[in-house]
């Protein structure tokens, strides 16, 4: 009789590919070294495919296993999913929604959203998450969450885009964040070649807002040097206020006044950078899911009028 594989198989699997040794490997899974090995050489069996070479006495991933390892995780995440499904179907609790957003629209919208959410609908369990643009659409793509609330896709993203429904709800203009004091605060404007001689902070090459920035700046003709790297908008502006560098970011990141020390300066040229709202094609919403696409909605409308009516006001100042 063949045996189930579960998702604990293939994490292990995941565990392995991501750890330098077995040892290593079980210190994180908080088991023996021989009930990893015992794991692996089941996984080999029932799925047929050699995935370790141990010739050598060392344990090496074979291409097979390189090429697997993405599917292996993905699998182990849906199989997590329907379990926690079939489990909440059978405690008689159906209303739950898992929403994530990469940081601005997690600091701008989300948090008022689900405050809505909950004061409409008490009983409802809101499981939120921290994600890349990147990450938010796959995660939705293949029904892992309900809503995701990021940027525009990048072009390799498309796979996954024809998998979710989208709906824009914030077109916002890219800005300059400045150290207090810094040299550039009193600018009206900051473009590229005020940012010569600066140290830049930036974000990870695959952020859509990494790549408008590169393209604005090598149009320019602007050679920014960029040492520091900040794996989201959140900790760029952290680091900003330590007077590390300058960053360019979505200001939604700065609507909740977190960073209300950081200098904020428009950057021209204008970069749009659109913040739109995911969720499946394929699988209805529910009626929870889709009430929290409404709030989400609501709020980042707000959110613009709110903007608009500050800036008419600078403007009569």
């Amino acid at each position: 009789m063949p045996r189930v594989l579960t998702s604990r198989h293939l994490r292990v699997f995941a565990a392995v590919m991501k750890s330098r040794n077995l040892a290593e490997a079980a210190l994180k899974l908080g088991v023996s070294e021989p009930a990893v090995s015992k794991i692996l050489r089941l996984l080999e069996h029932e799925t047929g495919v050699a995935l370790f070479d141990r010739s050598g006495g060392r344990l090496r991933p074979t291409a097979a296993a390189k090429q697997w390892l993405p599917h292996a995780h993905r699998a182990a995440q849906q199989l997590d999913f329907a379990l926690d499904m079939a489990y909440t179907l059978a405690r008689g609790k159906q209303r739950r929604v898992t929403i994530a957003a990469h940081a601005p629209p997690l600091i701008a919208i989300v948090p008022e959203a689900v405050s809505r959410l909950r004061r409409e609908m008490p009983d409802v369990e809101v499981d939120l998450r921290v994600e890349t643009p990147h990450d938010t659409l796959e995660l939705v793509a293949h029904q892992e969450i309900d809503v995701g609330v990021t940027n525009q896709p990048l072009p390799q993203s498309a796979s996954n885009l024809e998998l979710c429904e989208r709906r824009t709800i914030s077109e916002d203009l890219l800005v300059a964040a400045l150290p207090p004091g810094h040299r550039l605060a009193g600018r009206a404007l900051i473009r590229p070649d005020d940012l010569l001689g600066e140290t830049l902070i930036a974000l990870p090459d695959d952020s859509p807002t990494t790549i408008l920035v590169e393209a604005t700046l090598e149009e320019s003709g602007v050679r920014v040097r960029a040492p520091v790297l900040a794996r989201n908008s959140l900790a760029a502006c952290a680091l900003v206020r330590e007077q590390v560098g300058i960053a360019l970011i979505n200001p939604l990141l700065l609507a909740g006044g977190i960073f209300s020390d950081i200098v904020v300066r428009p950057f021209r040229p204008r970069i749009v950078l659109w913040t739109e709202v995911y969720y499946s094609a394929v699988r209805p919403l529910s009626a929870e899911a889709a009430a929290l696409v409404g709030h989400v909605q609501a709020v980042a409308a707000g959110l613009k009028g709110r903007s608009l009516g500050a800036s008419a006001r600078r403007a009569r100042g």
